[in-house]
């Protein structure tokens, strides 16, 4: 395990060093994922998860929400049933 020193910026901002960045393959604009842990905080690549149920499995991103493909087909289903009633 690597250990670094870094200072958070005025706005508490951070610079992950290249070499570390290289490594974890982490590139420019690339979202991340931070997550608090007993330790500190942990940042790893982002992993799209559903926005209603919080599966990883099958997630795209409709309407800028992460949504996996059975909520995406419960809506598809929900929004048919209430315009056939009308």
């Amino acid at each position: 395990m690597i250990v670094k020193h870094k200072k958070l910026t005025s706005k508490a901002g951070i610079t992950i060093p290249k070499d570390m960045r290289l490594s974890s393959g982490l590139t420019e604009g690339m979202a991340v994922d931070l997550t608090e842990t007993a330790e500190g905080i942990l940042i790893s690549k982002h992993r799209p998860t559903c926005c209603y149920c919080g599966s990883e499995v099958d997630v795209k991103s409709i309407k800028g929400r992460d949504t996996c493909r059975k909520c995406a087909d419960q809506i598809v289903e929900e929004v048919s049933n209430s315009y056939e009633s009308c």
